[in-house]
């Protein structure tokens, strides 16, 4: 089993990206690459932004993470009208009209798309929708932490000898 004298830096640190990705959504697979120094016990985690899917640095560096291309969008962890409305910060009733009116369409017309749409339009809305997604992944910080530590205990328990790309 390898040896990390700075393990709980390091886990904090993968903590922190695994919940960026999420935060940011990122269009592209990201690598986290870690580099181990043997003589110190020491290692520090970086990242590469791997568009293709199909590339890496050539350097001595473990891949310990992929972070997929995301396809959610901040929309996703309100899957419906009244969450939706609360994220905002507008009653659900009053969402409902504006939406309406946006889209000069009778109220009863007016379904969870059009609702996504027009929040859409409006930039102070969007970013309340924004802020409201980061306060529900600073919830799961403890399943950030969990992930982090387990993703370097696996990299602790592999004693190959062999950078990964």
């Amino acid at each position: 089993m390898r040896t990390l004298k700075n393990r709980e830096a390091i886990v904090a640190k993968l903590a922190e990206m695994l919940k960026k990705f999420d935060l940011e959504l990122n269009r592209y697979n990201t690598d986290v690459y870690l580099y181990y120094d043997k003589e110190k016990q020491t290692a520090e985690l970086d990242t590469f932004i791997n568009v293709g899917g199909n590339s890496w640095l050539n350097d001595d560096h473990y891949t310990i993470y992929t972070d997929r291309e995301h396809y959610e969008t901040d929309f996703d962890i309100f899957d419906n009208l009244g969450d939706l409305a609360d994220a905002v910060g507008i009653q659900k009733e009053k969402l409902i009209q504006k939406t309406a009116k946006y889209f000069d369409a009778d109220v009863e017309d007016v379904e969870y798309h059009e609702v996504t749409v027009f929040i859409k339009s409006d930039e102070n809305l969007m970013k309340k929708l924004h802020e409201a997604y980061a306060d529900c992944l600073d919830e799961l910080e403890n399943n950030y932490d969990e992930r982090a530590d387990y993703i370097i205990s696996e990299w602790e328990s592999n004693e190959e000898e062999d950078y990964c790309e």
